[in-house]
């Protein structure tokens, strides 16, 4: 089989820390880093780092999705690493990029981000957003998508966030930072898991909106190469998140947009796993980030709706075995929603998945 695009979903604890692989045909394969975790995650991502081969640790684009925690945490110390001197090019929306922002500069995570890509912390200036000229990445106002153009590389959509987003993370940036930082204090209540045994009633709960400014800000992308896709949801809201995939379908003449492998959004928050949304971008396999030890993700509605509107023989691929998630594996939910779940070979490794080219 060759390999179109390589997967890595690292054991960020509640958070995100992916790095993506795309062979060339001669050469490194072409490199992404998406989100470095919570800040305890630097260890295990700077050991994978210290494996890749000394003449070719070169990281074309380095995606720090949105300003939360679970995500920005490990890029920190990323930022001041050797590692971040091999970086083509930052992907990432701060301060400067939003729309009509009242926000005064703090000293909090995102702030200091910006400040190392800025050379203001004391090491050399970082390209920051070059493929976008300098400015945001958004799809503009009313969604859809943005296409990015690589160099021998895949192709790569961007699905979210709107400018609209972006207007909204402007006006709350201060509080959004703050946010963000008192969330690594909470403490996590008890998991209470309830029967699976109505999979469909599950499916149709009703269920509020994702109320976090910083998610709707998300950056997500569609990475296609090789003929495979695949979807990286990051946290976004999952009416954006569809509306640019359903764009994207309709602007190639599909009804839909068939893909192999789909990150759920927010750790496969019902508040963000829609039926609209895997409607849009049915996958063979769904990926989802999270060990649940703070907001106890995934949640069981989420799953429900991706067991239900999967395409037969669909996997679900968890970067942890725990007890929320090793209940999906029970044979008789296999058996009669025909889908199987994968957990890691290796729990210090996370998910890995390798999606065969078709082209």
């Amino acid at each position: 089989m060759t390999t179109a695009i390589r997967i890595e979903v690292l054991p960020a604890r509640q958070g995100d820390c992916l790095l993506v692989e795309c062979p060339r045909e001669a050469g490194q394969s072409w490199r992404m880093l998406v989100d470095g975790g919570p800040p305890a995650t630097w260890p295990l991502l700077e050991q994978r780092l210290s494996r890749l081969p000394s003449g070719g640790r070169d990281i074309d684009v380095a995606v720090v999705t949105h300003i939360d925690s679970d995500h920005i945490g490990g890029m920190i110390p990323f930022l001041r690493s050797e590692y971040a001197g091999h970086v083509g090019d930052f992907w990432f929306n701060g301060r400067t990029h939003l729309p009509r922002t009242g926000a005064k500069r703090g000293v909090a995570q995102g702030e200091r981000l910006m400040a190392a890509l800025l050379g203001e912390s004391g090491g050399p200036e970082l390209p920051w957003n070059r493929a976008f000229d300098g400015g945001p990445v958004e799809t503009g106002y009313d969604g859809g998508f943005t296409e990015v153009p690589t160099r021998d590389g895949p192709r790569i959509t961007v699905l979210s966030p709107t400018l609209i987003r972006l207007e909204s993370l402007g006006h709350a940036w201060s509080e959004t930072v703050r946010q963000a930082r008192r969330g690594r204090a909470e403490e996590a209540e008890p998991d209470i898991l309830e029967p699976l045994d109505d999979v469909v009633s599950l499916s149709e709960e009703k269920t509020s909106k994702d109320p976090s400014v910083a998610n709707g800000s998300s950056i997500a992308l569609l990475v296609e190469h090789r003929g495979a896709g695949l979807v990286l949801g990051a946290d976004a809201f999952g009416t954006v998140l569809g509306t640019g995939l359903q764009a994207v379908a309709e602007a190639r003449g599909l009804d839909n947009l068939p893909v192999d492998a789909f990150k759920l959004p927010h750790h496969a928050s019902k508040r963000n796993v829609l039926r609209a949304l895997l409607r849009a971008a049915p996958a063979r396999h769904y990926l989802v980030s999270t060990n649940g030890d703070l907001y106890h993700h995934p949640d069981d509605v989420a799953l429900a709706r991706v067991v239900l509107g999967a395409p037969s023989g669909a996997a679900l691929w968890f970067n942890y075995r725990t007890d929320r998630t090793a209940r999906w594996a029970a044979a008789r939910l296999c058996e009669k929603y025909r889908y199987t779940a994968r957990f890691p070979e290796d729990p210090g490794t996370g998910a890995v998945l390798e999606l065969p080219a078709r082209s």
